[in-house]
């Protein structure tokens, strides 16, 4: 147990000083003449980076004639950037502006994109054509009495580099409930602030419209690329957030009356004669841990967002496990039957759970077989995961099955025992301990593999680490601590495992 600990703290200790050197870069060539501003002409046929879900990557190819660079979000576009991997990072004008403006970027800088080659209304996307006529109404009457434009100011002007303050909406909820999806991470449009709330310039309006009905919302925060699925799914009601509205996304949702007009601008390093004055200095490794600290988990309390993320990480494994361990003795009774058929539906379904990519099954669980039901996206994700262990468990048993001495089994018989009798107390006992360094190995994959259930809206420790690069743009220090803690969980597991392989013998 000492040795695996102080194995930690060395990885740990050496991995952090390398980070930290990584995100001190020295000032990155520039694309084109460098003895003058940038303009948007200097980022012709050059790779751009754009976020999965958005329509931005036809601009890149037909207006640029460059390559296009997917990214879940901007901050892992913006590293590629500042690591010269790419020219620059599309993104909405006010989203570039507002990233920019932040000290901690100042090594950035947006350029506009002609708004002949993209313009684009923003708008709320829904399956329920009474939801979109009901905000239309409500959108028009803030617009007209100024309310719509005081949000804009607020969100976008009157705040500039700053994080505004999430302001208070009476949500009475004696209407029912308005479920919102959002990526959270659209920083001004909508990002995850202090104690974990779900604030910014959509998700205001949203909130006014939802008391305007008299309803209370509840948010399912997802990846950008996953709110039109989960629309046409029914699993939310209405979703908010940047997304413009155009001709082919009309074919499967319905958008609402734009609330936002907006352009396009390209991210990228500033020349060489503006970033002369950007220092990049080398802090040592106390500064830099005391500094990540500082912003990426004790402002405005993102430390929580850890917290709740491995909580809800534990229990999908914790509850995946239990329930996949039952259901793993099931098929394997399905996997050592006589009856062919049966064998073969059991060999079927184990060959189709391996056959299928975890992140698969996952969406095929959610969209599929719970398209239409309302129940927790976390008991979703067990259902699904339960599925994954259920399959390696029987196969572990199975093979544990097959190397018990059949001599013991007849010895039993002999005695008069039953055949299931027999199987209880001699063949059992011996494969459970036979299994239990690959059922241990099994959980401690399991866990890790649930880092995938953001994909389902669910909040768990990998999107936190997100949610919180989203916010500073740090792109070392949030993955470099999910890292770490999974590391200490995962090691305490095969502990835990380990005394009890010892505990029961081999």
């Amino acid at each position: 147990m000492k040795k695996t600990i102080s194995i930690i703290i060395l990885t740990t200790l050496i991995l952090i000083p390398l980070t930290a050197c990584a995100q001190t870069p020295t000032a990155a060539q520039p694309q084109g003449d460098t003895s003058r501003e940038l303009d948007h002409a200097d980022f012709m046929g050059h790779t751009i980076g754009i976020m999965t879900g958005t329509i931005l990557d036809v601009v890149v190819e037909e207006e640029f004639l460059g390559t296009v660079a997917f990214y879940s979000d901007i901050s892992s576009g913006l590293e590629d950037v500042r690591r010269n991997r790419i020219a620059g990072v599309m993104a909405d004008l006010s989203i570039g502006i507002v990233i920019t403006s932040k000290p901690e970027n100042q090594d950035l800088q947006v350029i506009p994109v002609p708004g002949e080659w993209f313009s684009g209304p923003m708008g709320a996307i829904s399956l329920n054509q009474d939801i979109i006529d009901r905000f239309n109404v409500f959108l028009k009457g803030i617009e007209e009495d100024g309310t719509l434009e005081d949000i804009h100011n607020y969100w976008l002007f009157d705040n500039p580099g700053s994080d505004p303050a999430k302001r208070h909406i009476e949500l009475i909820g004696e209407n029912g409930v308005l479920r919102v999806g959002t990526s959270g991470v659209g920083v001004p449009f909508t990002y995850i602030g202090a104690n974990g709330e779900v604030k910014g310039l959509s998700i205001e309006i949203i909130e006014r419209f939802a008391a305007h009905e008299g309803m209370d919302i509840e948010f399912h925060v997802m990846d950008f690329a996953a709110m039109i699925p989960s629309v046409m799914s029914g699993k939310i009601d209405i979703s908010i957030d940047s997304m413009t509205i155009t001709e082919e996304r009309k074919k499967s949702v319905i958008f609402t009356d734009p609330f936002f007009y907006d352009y396009a601008g390209i991210i990228a390093l500033k020349s060489i004669e503006d970033s002369e004055d950007i220092i990049h200095e080398r802090v040592d490794f106390i500064t830099w841990l005391r500094i990540g600290v500082e912003r990426n988990l004790i402002t405005d309390n993102r430390w929580m967002l850890i917290v709740d993320g491995l909580g809800v990480t534990m229990t999908i494994a914790f509850f995946a496990q239990i329930f996949g361990t039952i259901f793993g003795a099931f098929i394997c009774w399905l996997l050592t039957n006589k009856n062919r058929f049966i064998r073969g539906f059991g060999n079927f379904y184990c060959g189709l759970i391996h056959g299928t990519p975890i992140v698969v099954l996952l969406m095929v669980t959610y969209y599929i077989i719970f398209g239409t039901s309302t129940i927790s996206n976390v008991i979703m994700a067990i259902v699904a995961f339960t599925m994954l262990t259920g399959s390696g468990v029987a196969r572990s048993l199975q093979s544990a099955i097959s190397t018990v001495d059949p001599v013991e089994i007849e010895a039993a018989r002999s005695l008069g025992f039953s055949a299931f009798k027999a199987f209880m107390t001699v063949t059992l006992p011996q494969a459970v301990k036979r299994a239990l360094p690959s059922y241990t190995n099994g959980f401690v994959e399991l866990v890790k593999a649930t880092a995938i259930v953001g994909y389902i809206a669910i909040q768990d420790l990998t999107r936190a680490g997100d949610i919180i690069r989203s916010r500073t743009y740090d792109a070392f220090f949030p993955l470099l601590t999910v890292a770490v803690i999974y590391l200490v969980v995962t090691t305490i597991c095969v502990q835990v495992f380990k005394l009890i392989v010892k505990r029961f013998g081999t």
